[in-house]
């Protein structure tokens, strides 16, 4: 029962994938296999009909006669069309494959790119990736053999059949068909054997992936903690499993080839048996013996690519279902409806008010991080959140950008409820300077301008002059075309972070987040930044989260929270008076007293 979920699930998702220029190459590659499926079946017989007539014509001890010529023509003619079908095929197939598989890519990227993060985070990067390479491997093994095997192969058996049962010979007859039933028996009961055996090949390589991008994402580390051993070791480990799983699935495929050629020999020597008698009665005649011998031998193949596409086709579905389970999975934003947009579009209009009511969330549901905060925003005013590693300061900032949803509470937007709010639409209006910078591989000018594919070489700049960073970039070969590596590894962390406030500069956002916009600053650039950043968010709600006491001194209102809950609020003068968790926090720092 698994299994023929997952090939409705298979089924429906090529049909989401296909669109009608699709559809046509595959409606003109199944015709051509078709015929070429049929063209095989009748190649023999009219090589039949050539020897007949060949026979015939020495009986009479006269030269070619006309009917050998016509029928030598004839098979002539059959053979070329095979030929020229089979070399058409290819062309065919490979379209629709490669056409498919790119389908595919595009829905899987587009589908991970709208998952829940809580679901991403539980999966390892390297497994994710592994996982659409399998799925395009196992995509490749279904159109080649549904295309070169089981309806060319159904199409020549229906016409074997019908040309055998023309002979008259129910003996023979009797022998096709209880091969081809023991045959098709012994290759799908191999194939079930075989489901075991492909999962759990899949699951092994999708561990061995996922240790090969760990250890690649994490070389310096690995070498810094003298830790390269330990992880060969993972590898050597994950690897031999591999190894091991892949042995008993070519063991059992070895056994059940050297089945299949028992039953061949078996049959074969049947057919001589059957065939020999005929010809010796007169019950068959020279071109029926020839016609049998080669299509029982004919008939081998297809059948054994009946069963190796029986065997493969359950190892593709092994291999395409941690795709398929992932494609399953409900993407958390759903598609806007006219009136969302209009509504988003006027609370985002301007600076807007924001409101937490009862707000309860947790990664673990039954953990939470945040305890029924209550907090209210005027529209305009820069808010500074401080307080202890782990008191859920970070995790406002991911439930404002709807990346995650409260288990209890709401937030309401300038009183527009956020769930209601289109995601693109929200995040339009939104700039993050993160603590932790994510940057593509790609040049600094890409990266300042991420989502702003429109934006202008002069904005860009403008921004990167306000982040501190254009005259560095101005001293770089390729200034705004450089690449700076992968996850920017070619920038410092102070120079990471500075793009990242470039990067929200550019947006003109009407809220700002700010999470440790300047925690790899030095102290003057630090000065620069903060001087800009308060330029900046004079047209926006601002949200700053900070450990640097002195940086939040300029807020609006500070907010102490502490285990996911208010300890207080105020402005900095007044926290520092009430001698509390603020003040505190502000003596540690600036070893002085309050």
């Amino acid at each position: 029962m698994p299994r023929l979920h997952g090939i409705a699930a298979l089924l429906r998702v090529i049909q989401e994938l296909t669109d009608s220029r699709l559809r046509l190459y595959m409606l003109a590659t199944t015709a051509t296999v078709i015929i070429g499926g049929v063209l095989s079946a009748i190649t023999p017989l009219a090589l039949k009909h050539l020897v007949d007539a060949v026979a015939a014509s020495a009986q009479r001890s006269t030269s070619a006669s006309t009917s050998v010529l016509a029928e030598g023509a004839l098979y002539l003619t059959a053979l070329c069309a095979t030929r020229l079908v089979g070399d058409c095929r290819p062309l065919l197939i490979n379209t629709v494959d490669q056409r498919l598989i790119a389908a595919l890519r595009r829905r899987f990227f587009g589908h991970l790119l709208h998952l829940p993060l809580a679901s991403l985070l539980q999966r390892r990067s390297g497994e994710v990736l592994h996982s659409l390479d399998l799925a395009s491997a196992g995509t490749q093994l279904i159109v080649g053999h549904v295309c070169n095997s089981v309806v060319p192969v159904l199409a020549e058996l229906g016409v074997m059949a019908w040309v055998l049962g023309r002979l008259e010979q129910p003996a023979l007859v009797a022998l096709f068909a209880i091969t081809a039933a023991v045959y098709l028996a012994l290759f799908t009961l191999g194939a079930i054997r075989l489901n075991r055996h492909a999962e759990a090949v899949t699951a092994a390589s999708l561990s061995v992936h996922g240790q090969l991008a760990d250890g690649l994402n994490s070389v310096e580390t690995l070498r810094c903690f003298n830790a390269v051993a330990q992880a060969q070791r993972t590898m050597e480990t994950v690897s031999s499993a591999l190894v091991r799983r892949w042995h008993g699935y070519f063991l059992t495929t070895t056994r059940t080839s050297l089945a299949a050629t028992a039953v061949f020999a078996t049959s074969l020597a049947g057919c001589f048996a059957i065939t020999s008698d005929g010809v010796a009665r007169g019950t068959l005649s020279v071109g029926g013996f020839v016609l049998s011998s080669v299509y029982l031998l004919q008939m081998v193949r297809p059948l054994e690519a009946l069963g190796a596409a029986a065997r493969d086709l359950s190892r593709s579905l092994g291999f395409m279902q941690p795709l398929l389970d992932l494609l399953r999975e409900p993407a958390d934003e759903q598609l806007p409806t006219p009136s969302h947009v209009k509504e988003a579009r006027a609370c985002l209009a301007r600076a807007p008010s924001i409101r937490f009511e009862r707000l309860t969330f947790g990664y673990d549901r039954s953990q939470p991080v945040i305890h029924a905060l209550d907090l209210d925003i005027a529209a305009g005013t820069t808010i500074a959140v401080v307080g202890p590693s782990g008191s859920g300061k970070s995790s406002l900032f991911r439930l404002l950008l709807r990346l995650y949803s409260p288990q209890h509470g709401r937030i309401l937007i300038d009183g527009c409820p956020l769930a209601t709010q289109p995601v693109d639409e929200l995040r339009s209006r939104i700039a993050l300077v993160p603590q932790d910078t994510t940057l593509l591989h790609a040049s600094i000018a890409t990266n300042i301008a991420l989502g702003l594919p429109n934006a202008t070489a002069a904005q860009i700049e403008r921004a990167a002059r306000g982040a501190q960073l254009h005259d560095l970039i101005a001293s770089m070969p390729d200034r705004y075309e450089t690449l700076i590596g992968e996850r920017g590894l070619k920038l410092s962390g102070g120079e990471r972070q500075r793009l990242a406030i470039a990067r929200a500069l550019i947006r003109q956002p009407k809220i700002l987040l700010l999470d440790e916009p300047t925690s790899m600053l030095d102290s003057s650039t630090e000065a620069e930044v903060l001087d800009t950043l308060r330029e900046a968010s004079l047209g926006c709600t601002t949200i700053l989260v900070a450990h640097r006491l002195a940086s939040v001194a300029h807020a609006d209102e500070i907010i102490v929270l502490d285990q996911g809950r208010i300890r207080e609020r105020g402005r900095h003068h007044e926290l520092l008076a009430r001698d509390g968790m603020y003040c505190r926090l502000w003596r540690q720092q600036l070893h002085g007293a309050c």
